[in-house]
């Protein structure tokens, strides 16, 4: 039997966290857009649970606390599509770029 030698970053059982924060927050339009994104790309076989779970524990101790939940959901579902050839990172980073200039998350390519 083999043991892991180190906790992965989401392996947080049993360790000091603080309070739970309890008030509602409600979804961002984009954060709604997200889930639906990740349904529809779970669903069509694009990546399964598992690859996409890889892409969050393979995020350094600082990027994952850095991040919030739906932006490491965001991380991971790119890391797939580019890992798996549906997007490149140029095109990605072209069609943010172009977004963030429009000022709007209603932009079209």
């Amino acid at each position: 039997m083999s043991f892991m030698a180190e906790r992965l970053i989401t392996d947080v059982g049993g360790m000091p966290a603080g309070d739970v924060p309890r008030e509602e927050v409600p979804q961002l339009f984009w954060e709604k857009m997200m889930i639906a994104m990740f349904n529809v790309l779970w669903t069509k076989g694009i990546f399964n649970l598992d690859e996409f779970r890889r892409t969050v524990e393979q995020m350094t101790p600082e990027e994952y606390k850095a991040s919030t939940f739906y932006g490491r959901r965001v991380d991971g579902m790119t890391s797939l599509l580019i890992e798996k050839g549906y997007i490149s990172k140029e095109e990605l980073n072209r069609r943010a770029d172009d977004i963030f200039k429009s000022g709007s998350r209603d932009h079209v390519a």
